[in-house]
């Protein structure tokens, strides 16, 4: 889950930034959880890559934990040339989905 105080104080406060990322995220990423579950599905190892490590890196920004540890993990097996295992996935979008509510409910989500 996104770690909102932690979010406020990286930005600096800044709402309108704030806003941004959080309109940007679910713009740029609200059909992750679709595109990661087929990458995966098809065995495509570099697409795979490329979309965790997108999706990780603002939820980084966004300063949410759990989901981009096990982003991180499947990016770097990924990076080895190794498909994840099935459950590594599932824990892992499951996350995203929590963040893809949470996202929802924010103050300045638009």
């Amino acid at each position: 889950m996104i770690d909102y105080n932690a979010f406020t104080d990286a930005m600096d406060g800044d709402e309108e930034m704030m806003s941004m990322i959080i309109d940007l995220y679910g713009a740029e990423h609200g059909e992750d959880i679709e595109l990661i579950t087929g990458l995966y599905a098809n065995n495509n190892i570099d697409g795979l890559y490329q979309a965790v490590h997108s999706l990780k890196g603002v939820l980084l920004t966004l300063c949410e934990d759990d989901a981009s540890q096990q982003l991180e993990t499947i990016e770097r097996l990924c990076k080895q040339g190794q498909l994840p295992g099935k459950d590594l996935i599932d824990n892992a979008l499951t996350e995203v989905a929590n963040v893809n509510s949470q996202v929802k409910s924010l103050p300045l989500a638009n």
